[in-house]
């Protein structure tokens, strides 16, 4: 491999490992490469064995080098979202960031009790406050740093230069946030996942609610549509400048119906290849439609290396 303006994004689920390549010419990004293979059997995240997951990784990433070349070793990553702590608190703004985030920890292990904080790597993001303006809040992310463990084995074996990791879900958010412009200043975007859906609403292009919704049982879909039954959410839901977008892995039609009747949104799935055109403006052959927006994390978390 070889040194060149880009980067890679490697998604990884526990079924799926897809990669997508993006190099900077005149400013400008282009994919030059994309695809993915899938795991079998699934990859167990909770395992104790950590040989095991670092194997099958490994195994398919040699499956999908082969059909899909990787000419970087510049590679970021995103993970799935079950495997973070992803929650909105409020905080004091009048604190310096030390002190932000010593009260962060604090609500952390209280909500968390089970957790070693110590073992976590944290993020946090300012939100924008037109939902909550009486008070700061905070888009906490956190990640076991086992898997940053992992990740950084999986480099050294590759001969990669590891550059960022993210939530699955997050990193598309940023991505339609950046990238994704449509003149209306309200976006509700929806990030499905095998285990999980998670809700943003941005103002601005800036996330000013997230939350995650646990497949667990048949009930995640009352609740998520219960939270756009909140005051606050259906005042904001009432403007006629908002769109609605759907990402990550296909989401069942029944579902998906049953959100729109409710809300009265119609979710556009979005396609990242029509952002991020590919260099030869030719969609690599075995692509299909129904998984262009299953790509969104892999194509954002590429992207942000001409970001930072």
């Amino acid at each position: 491999m070889k040194e060149f303006p880009g980067c890679a994004g490697i998604n990884l689920t526990s079924s799926t490992l897809q990669i997508a390549e993006i190099e900077k010419v005149n400013n400008v990004l282009q994919l030059i490469n994309a695809g993915q293979t899938f795991i079998r059997p699934p990859i167990n995240f909770n395992t104790k064995d950590e040989n095991v997951i670092q194997e099958q990784f490994q195994t398919a990433f040699e499956e999908l080098n082969i059909k899909n070349s990787i000419v970087t070793n510049v590679i970021s990553f995103t993970l799935p979202a079950e495997l973070f702590i992803t929650i909105q608190l409020p905080y004091d703004k009048n604190l310096n960031q030390q002190e932000v985030k010593e009260e962060i920890s604090w609500e952390i292990s209280q909500l968390y009790p089970h957790l070693n904080f110590d073992e976590l790597a944290l993020k946090f993001y300012e939100m924008e406050s037109s939902l909550f303006p009486t008070k700061s809040n905070a888009l906490i992310v956190a990640l076991n740093k086992r898997f940053l463990k992992l990740i950084k084995n999986f480099c050294a074996k590759n001969d990669l230069t590891p550059k960022l990791v993210d939530s699955a879900s997050i990193t598309s958010n940023s991505f339609i946030n950046f990238f994704y412009s449509n003149n209306k200043p309200i976006t509700i975007h929806l990030f499905n996942e095998k285990k999980s859906i998670t809700l943003f609403i941005n103002i601005t292009s800036k996330p000013a609610y997230v939350k995650v919704f646990p497949k667990r049982g048949n009930d995640f879909i009352n609740k998520l549509l219960a939270e756009f039954s909140r005051n606050n959410i259906k005042k904001v839901l009432s403007g006629s400048l908002k769109s609605a977008i759907l990402s990550g892995e296909e989401l069942d039609n029944e579902l998906l119906e049953e959100i729109g009747r409710e809300t009265e949104l119609v979710f556009e799935k979005l396609n990242p290849f029509g952002v991020i055109k590919f260099k030869q403006d030719t969609l690599p052959a075995d692509l299909i439609n129904e998984q262009f927006s299953s790509f969104v994390p892999a194509v954002g978390i590429a992207t942000r290396f001409g970001q930072i």
